[in-house]
Formats: structure tokens, sequence, C-alpha cells
């Protein structure tokens, strides 16, 4: 990053840690390459990163090297399909008759978790999170106490892996005596554990669409994702509102086309252009004003 990037910074004068929140999301989550692209040309560099489900796997990536993150992410993103993550085709159809017999012994599990895992120790570039040069810190669910659980110490590949088990969809994953799940199932978009870990003030880059999706789920798994979305956007407006009033908070735009299905990864290329582009008119007015305010 050049230093005349870095003078560009609209959040120069925002109070340290500056932390980046990544909300979980699915497919959705290539909306935040774009977004993580722009930051970056404008200078702004996260000195904590919190993330929930896929959130945190973009996360890990970017903690490695907030510079280069945005190439990178850019070529995972456009090569994923639904394979590379559940293992099965486009229908769920062997999933279903799998979970019927008992997926590999665990009848909880629609999916086995060996694709999603693979993908995510072929990504990385740490073995345990403390190992990475930013600080990163991953948020799953204590599934038998209900809670938010915040990873920042242990292997890595198997935090990432155990903060994107959708309950139902994959199995949940067992990080020191604690059976853990899908971040998002308590904390889609983790703020409140950001501020826990220390950060001063937070930019939050949410994955999800503004608005309700327009469409009947057409698959067990939309059907599973779409109605925990429904909790999720019910939990986050409460919480976000709640500490937006004592902290600096930084809301980035949410892009994200509302028909579009959370495991459709063919339009990849098309969230990380709508995140981008969103994200730099944002900080360009933002900047505008806040040198119109100086």
């Amino acid at each position: 990053m050049t230093s005349q990037a870095r003078a560009s910074d609209p959040l120069a004068h925002w109070p340290r840690p500056l932390s980046f929140v990544l909300s979980g999301g699915g497919s959705y989550g290539a909306v935040q390459v774009g977004m993580i692209r722009a930051l970056t040309e404008f200078g702004v560099v996260p000195d904590l990163i919190v993330g929930s489900s896929v959130g945190a796997l973009n996360g890990a990536v970017m903690a490695a090297d907030p510079n280069t993150a945005a190439d990178r992410l850019t070529g995972i993103w456009e090569s994923m399909d639904r394979k590379m993550v559940f293992g099965v085709d486009t229908k769920f159809n062997a999933a279903w008759a799998l979970a019927r017999e008992g997926f590999a012994g665990n009848g909880s599990a629609l999916c086995s978790s060996q694709p999603l895992e693979k993908l995510i120790i072929d990504n990385i570039s740490a073995d345990r999170i403390e190992d990475l040069p930013t600080n990163l810190a991953i948020v799953t669910t204590d599934l038998l106490a209900g809670q938010p659980k915040l990873l920042r110490r242990g292997p890595l590949a198997r935090a990432l892996l155990a903060s994107a088990s959708a309950p139902g969809i994959f199995a949940p994953v067992k990080i020191d005596s604690v059976f853990c799940v899908d971040g998002g199932v308590t904390a889609n978009v983790p703020i409140r554990q950001a501020l826990q870990a220390g950060a001063k003030s937070v930019i939050v880059l949410d994955a999800s669409p503004a608005s309700t999706p327009g469409f009947v789920p057409r698959n067990p798994l939309e059907a599973f994702v779409q109605s925990s979305m429904i909790m999720v956007r019910s939990q986050k407006a409460s919480s976000i509102d709640d500490l937006a009033n004592r902290h600096p908070i930084m809301r980035l735009p949410q892009p994200t086309p509302p028909a579009l299905s959370v495991v459709d990864f063919d339009q990849s290329r098309r969230l990380i252009d709508v995140g981008f582009t969103s994200t730099k008119t944002f900080l360009g007015e933002f900047s505008e004003l806040a040198g119109g305010a100086d």
C-alpha cells in the first residue's frame, strides 16, 4: 500500500483499534470482497477483524495480508461452486438421500463437512489464529449454551469450520469440549464481539440484503437459510441501533440483491462488483462530508 493511498483514509481520525466486522451470509459473502477492495483503495486498514461464518473465512484471508486480500479473495470466489462447499449437486438430492440413512454415521447433518474443510485449508496461510499478522477473532455459537463463543487462539482451520457449520447442514465442531456451530446463529453481525475484543471503532461489512428475499425457497437448504435470515434481521437491528449510539460505527451499504439465492455461487463476480462500486461511492461521499466539516 502506498503512503499516498493511506493519506486518503477518510477514517484516519477515528479511535483505534479499528475493527472490520464481517457478517455471515453464504454465497452473499462475495460482496465483502468488493467492499474490502474499496476500503483498501481508500487506505482504510483494520487493526482487528471479527467475522461470523463466511465473514470469518473472508476475514482470515484478509488477516494474512490486508493489502493483497482483495485479489486473493477474488480468485477464491470466482472459482467457488456449490460442490466445493457442500459436496453435492445443485438440488441437494444426494445429500437428502444420505441424510435419511445418516451421513457418515451422523444423521443430524445434511452434508459432509469435508469439502468445506478442504476449501478452508486450501486457502489459509496460518496454522493458528494467533499466527496471523492482523488480529482475527472468529465467532462461533456454543450449541448447548446457545451463546456466541469468540475464538482468538487455537487451530485456524477448525475455528473457521466451526464458524461456518450451519446447524443441520454441517455437523457441530468440538472445540475445547464445546460443540460449536455457525456464528451467525447468535451473532451474524458481531459488532458486540468486536467491542469486547477491544475495538474502539467499527466498520460493518454486512453481506446480507437490506430487504427480505423476493422468492419462495426452492430447496431445503434455501428454506433453512431464509428462515434463519429472518431471525437474524431482527437480532441485528436492535443490536446495531443500540451500539451505534455509544461507539463510532460505520455501516457500509448493503447492495446484495434480495432476489439472489444464498447458495448461488454463480453470481460471485456480480456481487464483488456491486460491493466495490457501492462502497467506493459511499466512502467518496463520506470523505467529502468529512472534508467539509474540517
